[in-house]
């Protein structure tokens, strides 16, 4: 703990300038009227009542909490003018009593609030208490008691008119930042349900984590929800780091086979926040400051990961690296900040609000990422389906239906349908004198013609060799594929394929339903065509011959 407040102390004014700066852009003030209250701290025992004497002076609160009291002298010189009184740094405080006693010692406002506190709070997401004082000299006592700080506390005091004004643009931030990270964490989970995938789950409850932690030390769960759990102000985020540590772990999909220096190293991480989250659960006043640890320490083991993932070429990594590099410097300057110089209506929360929200948007380049490589995965895996079922179903050659295809049409044929078998003549006798390239060239060229000239009257498919099947579901479409068979033998004729010829036999389905009787009946008659046609051939040689 000593290590990590040596850091915090030597980067604490290189980062609160830089939030200086950002903050000057975000507040579009052109005067600034707080004022702090020059005063002293004191420790005291959670005993100590108003107006007790105190004695034990101390530089600021000690960031594990405890009871304090804070004793200012301060002048009120305008009449009828409204002030405000509230905490600068950040709004992670347990219990506050204000006590103002005029130069008379006499009481004259007192005011409570806090986390812890069930008094109504007159300013939304701030502990502001608003009173009004004649001219005069008062002095003001607060006691502050808290299990811990996120920053160190400190009282000022503002006009009414600029304090409305000044608490909007960080009202702005908190709201707007912690429902982006409530929808975002809502979309996530119903990822995480569908999917369930590590990734999902473990971002999820990242989010909802950091949504329930904000949404504490911001004041909307006390004021909307009066739950006033002080320790929802800062537990979650001890479950975050180790929930975020195994996200980045899955994200970047880092295992013991394939890079076992970054998965001991994220076993090692998460045993130290594991035991980081045993000290806030045995010491409550550590809850905070080993969640800032745990905070550092997950930021570092993520931004370590991604840099060597995308030094690897992954291109997640690469998108991830911008997201974690944001979360990293502006997450940096939350943990380490405990005093905003200048700086009133911006708290340290906010800082760590924007760091998360910045870096859950920016994730979603990521997902975005992600979401395109499945889509395109699966156009892929959808194209080498269709070229499987192509091959599955289809003849090589000739680019028709293939017997597998046939089965499943037969399938499907209505008491209609009818079925013809052709058989090519001469293939042989091509693939004998012009060789095999002939003899394909013959079958493509016939199954191209004859499938053209079918049209919708039927599908032709290959059997094999020089077998074809033809099925229509219309008997009476018989003719016209008689005539489409005529044309195709026409045309192979005309175009250099002199001896092509096709035998064919039809059946139908009022014959048999059967689809092998069906088939069978088919190239009975087919052979029956073959024959004919052969003895025509052999008695038209024969008189030529006689001649």
């Amino acid at each position: 703990m000593r290590f990590l407040s040596s850091i915090r102390a030597g980067k604490r004014h290189y980062l609160e300038n830089i939030l200086f700066c950002l903050c000057l852009l975000l507040l579009p003030l052109t005067a600034f009227s707080q004022q702090v209250f020059e005063g002293k701290w004191y420790q005291v025992d959670s005993t100590w009542k108003f107006p007790e004497a105190v004695t034990k002076h101390i530089d600021a609160p000690v960031i594990t909490g405890g009871s304090f009291v804070f004793k200012a002298r301060f002048d009120v010189v305008e009449s009828n003018q409204p002030q405000v009184i509230d905490f600068k740094n950040a709004s992670v405080l347990g219990y506050f009593h204000h006590y103002i006693i005029d130069s008379s010692g006499k009481l004259v406002a007192e005011f409570d609030g806090g986390i812890e506190s069930k008094t109504t709070s007159p300013f939304f997401m701030r502990h502001g208490r608003e009173f009004e004082l004649p001219p005069g000299n008062y002095q003001l006592t607060t006691l502050l008691t808290s299990p811990y700080f996120i920053a160190e506390p400190q009282p000022y005091w503002d006009s009414l008119s600029h304090y409305r004004q000044a608490i909007k643009w960080g009202n702005f931030i908190g709201l707007v930042s912690i429902g982006i990270l409530f929808s975002l964490g809502v979309y996530y989970a119903i990822l995480a349900y569908v999917r369930k995938r590590t990734t999902e789950i473990m971002y999820t409850i990242f989010i909802l984590m950091n949504v329930i932690f904000s949404g504490t030390s911001m004041l909307i769960t006390p004021d909307l929800f009066s739950i006033h759990w002080f320790y929802l102000a800062g537990a979650p985020l001890l479950l975050s780091n180790i929930a975020y540590v195994i996200f980045a772990k899955s994200l970047l999909q880092i295992r013991l086979s394939t890079h076992p220096k970054l998965y001991r190293l994220a076993q090692l991480v998460l045993i130290i926040l594991g035991a980081l989250l045993l000290i806030g659960l045995f010491n409550n006043h550590w809850v905070l400051e080993s969640a800032r640890f745990g905070v550092g320490l997950m930021m570092s083991y993520a931004l370590i990961a991604a840099l060597y993932r995308a030094y690897e070429g992954s291109k997640v990594a690469y998108f991830y690296l911008v997201a974690i590099v944001t979360f990293f410097v502006i997450g940096s300057i939350a943990i380490s900040s405990s005093d905003l110089d200048g700086i009133y209506t911006i708290y340290v929360e906010h800082i760590g609000l924007l760091a998360v929200t910045a870096e859950v948007l920016l994730i979603g380049l990521v997902l975005g990422y992600q979401f395109a490589q499945i889509y395109q995965e699966k156009e892929h895996n959808l194209r080498m389906v269709e070229h499987s079922l192509q091959i599955a179903h289809h003849d090589s050659l000739t680019g028709m239906p293939n017997r597998y295809a046939l089965d499943i049409a037969l399938e499907k044929l209505d008491k209609n349908a009818m079925l013809i078998v052709l058989d090519m003549d001469n293939l042989k006798m091509y693939n004998d004198l012009f060789g095999h390239k002939k003899g394909d060239e013959m079958l493509q060229m016939f199954a191209q013609v004859m499938s053209t000239k079918l049209g919708s009257y039927g599908v032709l498919h290959r059997m094999g060799g020089d077998e074809f099947v033809v099925t229509s579901n219309e008997a009476s479409f018989a003719e016209h594929i008689k005539n489409s068979i005529s044309e195709t033998i026409d045309a192979m004729r005309k175009s250099g394929f002199e001896d092509a010829g096709v035998s064919f036999g039809i059946s139908f389905m009022t014959e048999t339903e059967d689809a092998e009787k069906l088939i069978s009946l088919a190239d009975e008659r087919m052979y029956q065509h073959k024959r004919r046609a052969d003895n025509k051939l052999y008695r038209h040689k024969r008189r030529d011959d006689s001649v």
